[in-house]
């Protein structure tokens, strides 16, 4: 090729090109590299690139020429390492990343017999440029990740995370809980995996609030957990966020208290059977000496024999009838059944039947007689006796004139819902305390007589077990043309 065509042709192009023998002699240096390093071709030809550009590494570029000139191939000098070849200063920008051009270097062979290379210099600082910032963003993101799993294992909560309901990410709570050892096992599960079979139909509930149901681990084990699934959008993709709290230990603890609550109302209700039994057994014994009286002096007759006789009976059917509701609530509930309420309200009533006479209480029922409900009748019976046993308390602490105690029941059906209404006259609750009268160990009373366990358990049966709800509130009411004010629990209960 004539030397005028190539010369134009190496002066036309945007890129830098020099050619150079094995010793680095310069034999043409092109326009781009004149006007970008301020050197004319007349001032470096046949001299030393070195002898210009101090910082070039002459040993590792005399190899690279003469690895090109053997293979007879293009070979590159890598700029990652050396940065550049030539330092050529860039323009003064404020935000520029580089104070020197990135370059990127083909050596190709020119002439094997002079032993003369090209050199090849691309500015690629542009791309170098967005190679750092890329590298700043990697590095940003890992950091936010790095962040986002230092905040997920600080909860208490296992938390995993699923995109197009894949699992992306899980905490190392949830793989402790779970019993997975590396998070790599949970990686592409979907959110049904980590529910017990038998309670994925109540995954239908979840609408972003949190509901209980039965977990299953690794290996098929199961425990029961509060769950909440939180569907959220970042950068127009879906994720779910399944937070899981255990609750296997307040089980357990719940399990604990209603055993204790059971103990308690176990006292109760003994203290209400002794009150029971006193008069009952009092007519018996009147009865059996009168008889034997009435023998010794030969006075006995057919009329006072069978009077006498059906007293015992009576009362001793009382006593029986007694012993039979104790074993009743002493029965554990084991499934849901049919029962009418009036008749379970008034055999709770006549437990208590002995203790409220002797603290001169009034119970007044007002119930229709077919009021049926499918549910647990002796927890409905513990809840009943503890709130009556708590107005039986708030009579006895206040000091109700004893002829004006009165504890209302009325029991009615609205909205498909048995609703219980249980008020008395003992002047109310204390509003500062109102509102902490469903917490456990809560107790206004001395630590010898309350457990603060009735109401909170009562809460429990009433909310967790029957599926239902309880209010207290203070209410002014009137009966038998009396204003009267105090406590009022109301109860609403599921029909079925």
């Amino acid at each position: 090729m004539p030397v005028k065509k190539f010369e134009f042709i190496c002066n036309t192009v945007d890129n830098g090109v020099i050619i150079l023998d094995e010793q680095l002699n310069v034999h043409f240096w092109n326009s781009w590299l004149e006007s970008r390093t301020n050197i004319k071709s007349q001032e470096i030809m046949l001299k030393k690139l070195t002898d210009f550009f101090y910082d070039i590494n002459e040993n590792t570029l005399k190899r690279k020429i003469k690895a090109s000139l053997a293979l007879n191939s293009s070979t590159f000098y890598h700029t990652g390492i050396n940065k550049y070849l030539l330092n050529i200063e860039l323009n003064k920008v404020a935000n520029k990343v580089f104070e020197n051009m990135q370059q990127a270097i083909t050596i190709t062979p020119y002439d094997k017999d002079k032993r003369l290379v090209f050199l090849y210099i691309y500015d690629n600082t542009l791309l170098c440029e967005t190679n750092h910032e890329l590298e700043k963003t990697k590095n940003s993101l890992e950091d936010s990740l790095e962040e986002i799993n230092l905040l997920l294992n600080t909860t208490l909560e296992a938390i995993f995370l699923f995109e197009d309901d894949k699992c992306t990410n899980a905490n190392d709570i949830a793989l402790e809980l779970f019993k997975y050892e590396k998070k790599n096992e949970v990686i592409n599960k979907e959110i049904y995996e980590f529910i017990d079979t038998k309670s994925l139909e109540k995954t239908s509930e979840i609408k972003n609030k949190p509901i209980e149901i039965k977990m299953s681990r690794k290996g098929g084990s199961t425990f029961p957990a509060l769950i909440k699934i939180k569907d959220t959008k970042l950068k127009n993709k879906k994720f779910k966020i399944l937070t899981v709290m255990d609750l296997s230990e307040i089980k357990r603890k719940d399990k604990l208290l209603v055993e204790q609550t059971k103990m308690a109302a176990l006292g109760e209700m003994i203290g209400n059977i002794a009150h029971q039994w006193r008069q009952p057994l009092s007519t018996i014994t009147t009865a059996a000496s009168g008889l034997k009286m009435h023998k010794e002096l030969e006075i006995l007759t057919d009329e006072i024999f069978i009077e006498s006789i059906d007293a015992i009976t009576r009362n001793s059917k009382h006593l029986s009838q007694t012993i039979d509701d104790f074993r009743d609530f002493l029965k554990i509930d084991k499934k849901r059944v049919e029962f009418n309420i009036k008749d379970n309200i008034e055999k709770n009533i006549s437990i208590l039947e002995g203790t409220l006479k002797n603290q001169s209480i009034q119970l007044v029922l007002d119930c229709d007689d077919n009021c049926i409900i499918k549910n647990y009748p002796n927890e409905l019976t513990q809840a009943f006796l503890n709130i009556i046993n708590n107005s039986k308390d708030a009579f006895i602490d206040k000091n109700v004139d004893l002829s004006k105690r009165f504890i209302l029941v009325k029991i009615y059906i609205k909205n498909n819902n048995l609703i219980i209404k249980i008020k008395d006259n003992a002047k109310g609750i204390d509003p500062a305390i109102i509102d902490k009268i469903f917490e456990p160990y809560f107790t206004t009373k001395h630590k010898d007589v309350g457990t603060g366990l009735g109401l909170y358990m009562t809460h429990q049966l009433i909310e967790i077990s029957m599926n239902g709800r309880i209010e207290a509130y203070n209410k002014s009411f009137n009966y038998k043309n009396t204003n009267m004010y105090g406590a009022c629990f109301k109860l609403t209960l599921p029909l079925d």
